[in-house]
Parts: structure tokens; sequence; C-alpha cells
């Protein structure tokens, strides 16, 4: 209940500022007033909301798949460790909406290059955290495996990995929100369906409700897939909470 109680406050809050402070409708619309645009446009945010989910949920599959094969080479060679580190260095330096508009040039208006956005910007956080996670393991737990006499592949498989899982839920974390803004960013540059495109033609009608009813959809869902993956991490690692009990 406490949970729910602040945004239910913000949002009374929002509506008597609103109506008291005769704020024009088009700068901030009541809370009403983007639910009735929420209601009203169901059918089209419906359409648009799936184009962007799906662009979400396969960007964020492959870069998944993708940091955690970077994770294992990177922490079973040094090389490989060290090239990967300055070439993520490098790749977070570069403003991902620089590069949106010549990925739209070279695949087109199709969901590959929102796909492609996406596992530039969610590779990183998992493949770092999820790194990171098996190294402190390693230093932690490197005596036990050398007690029970385990090669470094089978220490990683039975004893570094599980310990690295909550650095990798935590990049999940990250990736799942940045997934879906960035995918909403491309579209907003250019596509032919998704919350960006929604969000574009709201912007240049002036309709401050839609924008916000766009916005509104984007927010919750980044609330609940963070609310998801931390119930998956919570039920994945119960043996973590047993032991600091």
């Amino acid at each position: 209940m406490k949970r729910l109680l602040w945004p239910v406050l913000a949002l009374a809050l929002w509506e008597i500022l609103t109506l008291a402070g005769g704020i024009p409708a088009y700068i901030l619309p009541t809370p009403r007033a983007v639910m009735v645009t929420l209601a009203e446009d169901r059918e089209i945010l419906w359409h648009h909301s799936l184009e962007t989910l799906f662009e979400w949920s396969i960007g964020l599959v492959l870069s998944t798949f993708i940091a955690l094969g970077l994770s294992w080479v990177a922490f079973e060679n040094k090389i490989f460790d060290n090239l990967l580190q300055r070439s993520l260095v490098v790749s977070q330096s570069i403003p991902y909406l620089t590069i949106a508009p010549l990925l739209l040039l070279w695949f087109g208006l199709g969901a590959a290059p929102k796909i492609i956005l996406i596992l530039l910007t969610c590779s990183f956080p998992i493949t770092q955290l999820t790194l990171s996670g098996l190294r402190t393991a390693q230093v932690e737990y490197g005596i036990l495996a050398a007690v029970l006499r385990l090669e470094k592949r089978a220490a990683l498989r039975t004893i570094y990995a599980p310990a690295a899982l909550p650095q990798f839920f935590e990049g999940i974390k990250i990736a799942v929100t940045y997934a879906f803004v960035s995918s909403v960013l491309a579209e907003l540059i250019g596509s032919e369906a998704g919350l960006g495109v929604y969000l574009s033609r709201a912007q240049s009608a002036y309709r401050t409700d839609r924008v916000m009813a766009a916005v509104t959809i984007i927010v919750t869902f980044s609330l609940f897939c963070n609310w998801v993956v931390g119930s998956i991490s919570r039920k994945t690692i119960f043996w973590r909470v047993e032991r600091n009990v």
C-alpha cells in the first residue's frame, strides 16, 4: 500500500496544479485527460506498442546471449578481455543518437536498425556487471575451487557462474529499460510504426495528452519489467538470502 501511496499523491497534486493554476492543456494536460486519451487511442497505442515490444524483446534476448558469450570468453582469455574493455569504452563514448541515423540509412525503416541500437546499448551493462561478478567470485571462491581440484571451466560452471548471478540480474535490470528507451528513440528518428512514431506525430500535432499517454506506457512498462526481473532474481538466487540470514 505504501508503494501505491506516492503515485496516487503525485497524480492528485498534478491534477490540482493543472486545474488551479490554469495551465493550458497543450502545455500540461490533466491526468484525467491522459487517461481519456489512453482509452480513446487504445487500438492505435496497442498497434504501436506491439512493434516496440517486438524490437525490445528481440534486442534484449540477443544482447543477453551476446553479453554472456563475451563475459565467458573475457573471463577465460586475458588478451580478449583487454581488447573487449577497450572496445566497450570506445563504444560507450559515442552518443548513440548519432549512430541511429546511419543505421536507418544502412538498414532502412524496419526493425533491424532498432535491434542493432539495442544491442549496442544493452550489451555493455550486462557484459560489464556479469564479468565483474565472475571476477569477484573467483577471488572469493578460488581457494574452494583449488581444494576441490576443479578445472577453471568446471569451477566457472559450478561455482563462479552461480555466484555471479546477482550482478548478472543487475545488468538485466538496467538493460530492460535501456532497450525500451533505445527502441523508442530510434523510432523517433525514423520508423514506420512504434511508440516513437506515435510520439513524433503527437508532438507535431501539439497533442500533449497523446505525448503524455505514450510516456505513461513507457514508464509503466519499464517499472513492470524491473519488478519482473527483481522477482525472478529473488527466486533464482534464494540461496543468497538464506546465507545472509
